[in-house]
């Protein structure tokens, strides 16, 4: 009889549910089991029980914080192997030094777009997928970053993003401003706030499959948007 492979499991722990659950929506395409917490004390209990493949771990938690539970993790036997991945805002939660000290295998710091979360994860457990479906797209995507703005090319698109051709250099803040229309599917001009979450420009590319350009995860999408992208991806 064939034994069915158990899942591996990521453990989420933030003292805020809305946080919680906007990690949980990043691994809707893992095959893992995903378990959730709420205090440092819940992590480390959690842990020794279940131990998971994978940590993620908020810093700037009530009781006992993301970093003292690291160092709780890490000093024990039965836990230390399990990489743990702290999350915190600098100067507010604690500074890259001390979260380094900790003992934690990697840290992402406040605010991460969805790429950044995933990616890093993927190198303690490669079960982590990482894209969703893209598909080509050609239209014109007018943005604005740091009051500036800027006319390029849309390349392909997913449900939480969009790939721009665009070949000059970039201001290097990451809060951006988009317009654009999905040709065949809606006549609306879509307007929204996004972020840049990488580059493709200069030399090496990081891509060069892609042409030069910049990847953005949408955020707060206009009304429509999300509906009028799955009409789209459904026509390929």
């Amino acid at each position: 009889m064939t034994q069915t492979k158990e899942l591996p499991k990521i453990l989420l722990v933030d003292d805020i549910a809305f946080f919680r659950d906007v990690m949980q929506t990043y691994f809707q395409r893992t095959p893992a089991k995903v378990l959730t917490v709420g205090s440092g004390l819940e992590a480390f209990d959690l842990a020794v029980a279940e131990r998971p493949e994978l940590i993620y771990l908020d810093a700037g938690m009530p009781q006992m914080s993301g970093l003292e539970c690291c160092r709780r993790l890490k000093a024990d036997a039965r836990t230390a192997g399990i990489p743990v991945i702290i999350i915190f805002t600098p100067e507010r939660d604690a500074g890259v030094d001390e979260v380094e000290a900790s003992g934690c295998d990697g840290y992402l710091t406040k605010p991460f777009g969805k790429e950044e979360f995933l990616n890093l994860g993927h190198r303690f457990l490669f079960h982590i997928e990482r894209r969703e479906r893209r598909v080509s797209c050609q239209m014109t995507v007018d943005f604005t970053i740091a009051g500036r703005d800027f006319r390029g090319r849309g390349h392909d698109i997913s449900r939480h993003g969009l790939y721009v051709e665009f070949r000059e250099e970039l201001p290097p803040d990451k809060q951006i401003s988009l317009s654009f229309m999905l040709p065949t599917v809606s006549t609306e001009q879509f307007t929204g706030q996004g972020r840049v979450t990488w580059l493709n420009q200069g030399f090496p590319r990081r891509n060069l499959k892609l042409p030069q350009g910049f990847g953005v995860e949408f955020q707060g999408a206009p009304e429509g948007l999300a509906e009028a992208i799955e009409a789209y991806l459904k026509q390929f």
